[in-house]
């Protein structure tokens, strides 16, 4: 039996209440589901989230100037408060640089199906 649009909605409102921090790391390598979260953190930010429909949310950070990395930045988690808490998402992508003349935006669109 699939989930009730309700109860999607209910989560949907939980997983926003859980959102507390982006993270953007220097690690990389693969995401997957049962994943640990972000390898070596770089910067961290507080996300700007809002709800999109009943089921959808909409989680959005700038990293800007102020914040510079040494090295290449490769991944990204959406957390709680902390790094160490649990993630609510992360992923990795083609390396970039992030220094001082130059920000990054980062969007992700979470659905609960």
């Amino acid at each position: 039996m699939p989930v009730l649009d309700g109860i999607k909605a209910q989560l949907a409102t939980h997983l926003q209440t859980l959102v507390k921090q982006m993270t953007l790391g220097t690690t990389g390598g693969s995401a997957s589901s049962k994943d640990g979260g972000v390898g070596a953190a770089a910067m961290t930010t507080t996300p700007i989230i809002q709800r999109i429909d009943d089921r959808t949310i909409s989680i959005s950070a700038t990293f800007d100037t102020s914040l510079i990395s040494a090295k290449d930045i490769k991944e990204v988690s959406v957390h709680g408060a902390t790094i160490l808490d649990s993630p609510a998402y992360r992923t990795s992508f083609h390396p970039i640089s992030k220094n001082a003349t130059n920000e990054v935006r980062v969007d992700i669109v979470m659905e609960i199906r």
